[in-house]
């Protein structure tokens, strides 16, 4: 079986959500983690970049991807493995699975996704596309419409990652080499292996990155003094475009919005958990489902724990049937104080439990233990964050939940109500 690198001997503070760069501007090779598992021969190399898109071009880092993934599939196809990209809101994520013993070509493959983007008119539509389909997927359905809309209204700041159409037309038109030198730093690149992998043969392959390349114009948008100030403090040294200063990105608004038509109500609500502890607010998210689903069985109910370097939230989504509804809108806004009220030393132990058991699980494969170790590096900056948090989670008492909820219920509450769709009687 593979083994579990998340397991720690005791546990330590939990990490903060403060976005620090993966590693010094002057370290001379990216960020590293490895975790040998030598049961497979079978190595997973996943690379992140700290990136955020730079004002007026939401979407960059995501267009970018589109603008690889043919030509990395193609390249990495060819030793026998497979390609994986996610933007998350943290970093550009790119990820290879491929057999140990090829891990030299496949290293070379993910650092060539460092380099500026070349891309034809055909390339570059294709892209624009790909990306304005999921753009337009967050509406589109009850539960992805929910989540987004609670998300714009918890975190203004955070454009889709996806992008805005204002900003695919001006990527489209756009110098790339000038918009990815906005983005790119070296000291932003982590780097994290698991598989059949030894750490050395990994420091060789990525012991050279590129460097940040200078462009004699400008590398990005300018904006409105607020959007510039907050960019300039993740992006250390960016230059300024000579670009118009009303280029500035912002989340297009739900209201007003036709919501997607479901068979059943879609409630949401979320509460923002920016100090509050991130083991005890995921523990307390376990607790809040639980009691949910007991008090509404007839609905399906999940409750997440949102962690990004914008903040954290609690989130409820519930989809129920039409005579269920008016139960639904009053057990929701109350659920925290109701497992506030009654939660016992007991049930936060199952609860933690429960949530480092699905953790082992999730990660039973290298590419899943790479996504949940490199994302927690790529929040907090830190290698050990995942170990750190685990082990944090098996110290949660019920002091630490009741400080949470009790945070939590502090806070302004987001809410989305999506109504069912009406049917029409046949005659």
């Amino acid at each position: 079986m593979l083994a579990l690198a998340l397991t720690l001997a005791a546990a330590l503070p939990a990490a903060d959500t403060t976005r620090v760069p993966a590693r010094a501007a002057d370290a001379p090779v990216a960020q590293l983690s490895v975790h040998r598992q030598s049961a497979l021969p079978l190595v997973a190399l996943r690379l992140s970049l700290l990136a955020d898109d730079p004002p007026g071009y939401a979407g960059a880092g995501h267009l970018f991807q589109h603008l690889m993934l043919p030509g990395l599939e193609e390249q990495v196809a060819r030793v026998g493995g497979r390609v994986q990209i996610a933007r998350t809101a943290d970093a550009v994520v790119y990820t290879v699975i491929g057999p140990a013993s090829e891990m030299g070509q496949l290293s070379t493959i993910l650092r060539s996704t460092l380099h500026t983007p070349v891309a034809g008119t055909a390339q570059m539509l294709a892209a624009l596309r790909q990306v304005g389909e999921e753009r337009a997927a967050e509406r589109e359905t009850a539960p992805s419409y929910v989540r987004a809309a609670l998300r714009a209204k918890l975190f203004p700041a955070q454009v889709s990652v996806a992008g805005t159409e204002a900003a695919a037309a001006r990527l489209n038109v756009a110098p790339l080499a000038q918009v990815w030198a906005a983005m790119y730093r070296p000291e932003r690149v982590s780097v994290t292996a698991v598989g059949d992998v030894q750490l050395a043969a990994v420091q060789r392959a990525f012991a050279s990155i590129p460097d940040a390349e200078p462009v004699a114009d400008a590398a990005a948008p300018a904006s409105t003094d607020s959007a510039s100030s907050d960019s300039t403090a993740a992006r250390p040294d960016s230059a300024s475009v000579q670009e118009p200063r009303a280029l500035v990105d912002s989340v297009p608004g739900f209201a007003g919005d036709r919501a997607p038509q479901a068979t059943r109500g879609w409630i949401g609500a979320a509460w923002p958990a920016d100090s509050a502890d991130p083991a005890a607010v995921t523990v307390a998210a376990r607790l809040v489902r639980d009691a949910l689903r007991s008090r509404l069985p007839a609905s399906f109910v999940e409750v997440e724990h949102w962690w990004t370097h914008d903040g954290q939230a609690l989130a409820v989504v519930v989809a129920s049937p039409a005579p269920a509804l008016a139960r639904t809108r009053r057990a929701v806004p109350g659920a925290l104080a109701i497992v506030a009220d009654s939660v016992d030393a007991d049930q936060v132990r199952r609860a933690a439990a429960a949530v480092r058991r699905e953790m082992v699980f999730y990660a039973r494969t290298p590419e899943r233990m790479a996504e949940v170790l490199g994302s927690f590096t790529d929040r907090t900056g830190r290698r050990d964050a995942a170990q750190d948090f685990f082990a944090a989670v098996g110290a949660v008492d019920v002091d630490a939940v009741r400080r949470a909820l009790a945070q939590l219920t502090a806070a302004t509450r987001a809410t989305v109500d999506v109504p069912p769709q009406k049917l029409p009687t046949t005659p």
